[in-house]
């Protein structure tokens, strides 16, 4: 069954995790028993030998049997061990008990055999030793074998070593630590031991109230461990599955859906290189369609302009060629229609080739320093004959200081011939055409302006487009290819230089180039 990435990774943070909680648990339970097991023996052993000096004050009479014995039980009471004194012939001589209510009595001090002891106060009468398995009064066989078997367990304390052991009592009857002390006189010498018998039990309680708490905190940390998680992952795979989403719709051809990004990490800034990616293929694809469009156009347009012309040479010709037209003043006029035609097709064919030569990435412009104003002086010289016969001022101003830039006469020449003859061509009769040229350390600009029709707005940005006529119906009248300002900018940018456009209807256009400059000569 096939799992999703989420369900991956919850279950796999939340395996690691929980093995993580486990054995810190299983580690910290280990550590804290050892700890209390460890600190509770070294208070036992430092309470056995400061009984080992109490005990040998009694074994050299400066203290009383009564003394002894409340002592022991006072100790008893503080530590919650059980306490044992035995002399050198392994003989007990007190033993203690828990106090539980109140004590019914001490008795005395008594010698007691290595097989059999017999209590010193009444904590540990029969009655006493039968309510822990093993007392004296019932089955006192088994308490003297069990606390023979215990002395001779502990048999190298009378050797004088200190002893520390845990397991389960044979006398008691239960799990027990057992410490033991020698006593010692004041040549060094052994004479017995002082025992202390601590119950397990409270311990184990202890710990098992430390392990519930460390198990609820542990719990806790899961549950908290299992909505982080879970947010985490959820902050992982959904931003993956609207990618999933977006690649779907893209492969489907639409590329408006996006990855919403929410965070700064890894995962947000794939998300945010996938909506570059979405944004740049979007961008890709609609400038392949404006591409596709434009050569349709391009093919439409180039087949109108070749089609007219031809029609009308193949029309005059048949005309002449079949007799239909034999005046001699109409045969001229057909020559002429079929002459200007022709010379259309050609302005046509050479437009073309001028700008898929413009167009092409391996078509090298040569340039040099160019002094623009004796260019536009030039060309405005040229134009100044066709603007007197349309009754169109044509006025030029510029800077007194030769303006330089790098570029390629005759280019430059078709560039300003393009844009004045335009200007020219839409400016009607009495109109204006300036032309300005004003030059800073760093670019040389040139600004034609006209007083024609206008261009609407919404036709601005396609000037530049071939075969682009602010006429859409494409007349005749003005006998222009619409190549025009296609072949003028990619003139104006071969020279690196920028344009703009402003124009309003009934008022006028505006044609604004920017030029780099560079230093005059000399």
């Amino acid at each position: 069954m096939k799992r999703s990435l989420q369900t991956k990774l919850f279950v796999s943070f939340m395996l690691v995790v929980s093995l993580i909680l486990v054995g810190f648990a299983v580690g910290a339970s280990a550590l804290v028993r050892q700890y209390f097991l460890t600190a509770k023996q070294q208070e036992l052993v430092g309470k056995g030998q400061e009984m080992s000096v109490v005990l040998n004050d009694f074994l050299t009479g400066k203290i009383s049997s009564v003394q002894l014995v409340e002592l022991v039980d006072r100790i008893d009471g503080f530590l919650d061990a059980r306490i044992w004194a035995v002399d050198g012939s392994r003989r007990v001589i007190v033993m203690s008990t828990p106090r539980r209510g109140h004590r019914s009595g001490t008795g005395s001090v008594q010698g007691m055999g290595p097989g059999m002891g017999q209590g010193m106060n009444s904590g540990s009468n029969p009655q006493q030793g039968k309510s822990n398995g093993s007392g004296a009064g019932q089955g006192g066989m088994r308490s003297s074998t069990a606390v023979r078997n215990l002395l001779n367990d502990i048999a190298p304390v009378f050797r004088g070593e200190v002893l520390t052991r845990t397991f389960f009592h044979p006398y008691y009857g239960e799990d027990m630590m057992i410490v033991a002390v020698p006593i010692q006189n004041e040549a060094g010498e052994s004479n017995g031991a002082v025992i202390l018998n601590a119950p397990v039990q409270g311990i184990n309680d202890f710990l098992t109230r430390i392990y519930l708490a460390i198990g609820l905190i542990g719990l806790l940390a899961l549950a908290l461990t299992l909505f982080v998680v879970r947010r985490l992952s959820r902050g992982i795979v959904k931003p993956l599955r609207e990618m999933e989403e977006t690649a779907a719709s893209m492969a489907q051809g639409c590329y408006d859906k996006r990855v919403e990004v929410t965070s700064q990490d890894e995962v947000g800034q794939l998300g945010a290189s996938f909506n570059t990616l979405a944004h740049e293929l979007s961008r890709f694809v609609e400038r392949t369609e404006q591409m596709e469009k434009l050569r349709r156009d391009f093919v439409a347009n180039v087949s109108h302009e070749l089609r007219t012309p031809l029609t009308i040479i193949r029309g005059y010709t048949e005309a002449l060629q079949d007799g239909t037209v034999t005046d001699p003043e109409q045969t001229a006029r057909f020559n002429k229609l079929i002459v200007n035609e022709t010379e259309r097709l050609e302005r046509l064919i050479n437009d073309l080739l001028d700008l898929s030569r413009l167009q092409a990435q391996q078509y090298a412009m040569e340039t040099e320093p160019i002094p623009l104003v004796e260019v536009v002086d030039s060309v405005v010289s040229m134009l100044h004959g066709k603007a007197r016969e349309k009754e169109i001022v044509l006025s030029w101003r510029y800077d007194e200081n030769p303006s330089f830039i790098r570029g390629n006469g005759d280019r430059l020449v078709q560039l300003l011939l393009i844009l004045l003859d335009n200007a020219l061509k839409y400016t009607p009769v009495h109109g204006n055409v300036s032309v300005d040229l004003t030059h800073s350390t760093t670019q040389v600009v040139l600004t034609i302006t006209d007083t024609g029709a206008g261009i609407p707005a919404e036709d601005l940005p396609l000037v530049w487009e071939r075969f682009y006529k602010v006429d859409k119906a494409h007349t005749r009248e003005n006998h222009g290819t619409g190549l025009g300002l296609s072949i003028a900018r990619e003139i104006i940018d071969r020279h690196g230089a920028s344009v703009s456009v402003k124009s309003e209807l009934g008022i006028g256009t505006t044609f604004v180039l920017q030029f780099p400059a560079l230093a005059p000569k000399g």
